[in-house]
């Protein structure tokens, strides 16, 4: 079993490490940390693993665009939270069919990632969590199944966020330590069957996932000038009902309450890591009246946005 991650289109590999079958280790949880800065990103990676289990935080602050390579071997479940930023993902056949994450929110993933093209923009935090298929089978006494209606792609809930961050710094070491990690991975897949429960009370076609994957890239696309729902359906090519349906099931937010969220949470970023003046923010996440903008700010923050702006 070998997981390597490397630049890309380049690939000048950053981390490799060749692990045993399932990876199993010497020690309760083994764990590596690396860091590397170069003059387009710098990132830490935080690995954890034990039998069945395999644990990736990672930090990544890119200077521009910068894209980047995973591989896995063989194909695992996977879950995959962003726990701060944005990141841009396919995997490296169908490299067309890009899905994105901002942050608190989760993709619960089975086997469709073992090879991934992912892009980031600005500075991003990522748990990414894999199961083996022995480990999964074992755990839950099912067969997983390698299709892309098993996809789950949702905000994160609060109780989830807490599960994450006692993932990051677990209290205990040696055996406890294991049995906490497990105990918080058996509560993350609890989530992932409780949702699909959810998603198959109300089956969405392939296709129409696809295009409602592509309507929340283009609402991300374009904060200034935002399609009305009927104009967006037309653009992927679904009806409005199914997108306005669909939008929720898929991602917990309405179109326009996604659409809010993105554009406060571009115009914190715009605002506290660029510096650029209320009035410019304003503009650029698509408010024509200011005054308006600093009021959903505050309501969403609960600060005035020209707060963030000082040196």
């Amino acid at each position: 079993m070998e997981i390597k991650l490397s630049t890309y289109p380049k690939r000048k590999v950053i981390y490799e490490y060749k692990y045993l079958e399932n990876f199993n280790g010497v020690k309760d949880v083994e764990e590596t940390v690396t860091e590397l800065a170069t003059d387009r990103f710098s990132l830490k990676i935080i690995l954890k693993w034990f039998s069945g289990v395999h644990i990736t935080i990672a930090e990544i602050d890119p200077q521009m665009d910068q894209r980047f390579f995973f591989e896995s071997s063989p194909q695992h479940i996977g879950l995959l939270f962003c726990l701060s930023g944005a990141m841009s993902y396919c995997n490296s056949d169908r490299q067309s069919n890009f899905l994105s994450l901002v942050k608190n929110e989760q993709d619960f993933n089975v086997g469709r990632f073992n090879s991934i093209i992912f892009n980031i923009k600005e500075k991003t935090r990522y748990v990414y969590i894999q199961l083996t298929e022995q480990y999964f089978c074992r755990v839950t006494g099912k067969e997983p199944i390698y299709n892309i209606k098993t996809a789950i792609q949702k905000s994160i809930k609060p109780e989830i966020g807490l599960v994450l961050q006692q993932i990051i710094q677990p209290r205990y070491e040696g055996r406890i330590k294991r049995l906490f990690l497990e105990a918080r991975i058996f509560d993350l897949i609890i989530a992932y069957f409780n949702q699909l429960l959810k998603k198959e009370t109300r089956v969405i076609k392939e296709d129409d996932i696809e295009k409602i994957m592509l309507a929340k890239q283009l609402v991300e696309g374009d904060l200034q000038k935002p399609n009305s729902l009927i104009a967006l359906s037309r653009k992927v090519g679904i009806n409005d009902y199914k997108l306005k349906i669909g939008f929720k099931e898929l991602t917990g937010h309405t179109v326009f309450g996604y659409l809010y969220k993105i554009r406060m949470e571009k115009a914190h970023h715009l605002l506290s890591k660029e510096k650029k003046t209320v009035n410019e923010v304003s503009f650029l996440v698509g408010y024509k009246n200011a005054q308006h903008f600093i009021t959903a700010f505050k309501k969403q923050y609960h600060i005035l946005p020209g707060s963030l702006n000082k040196t």
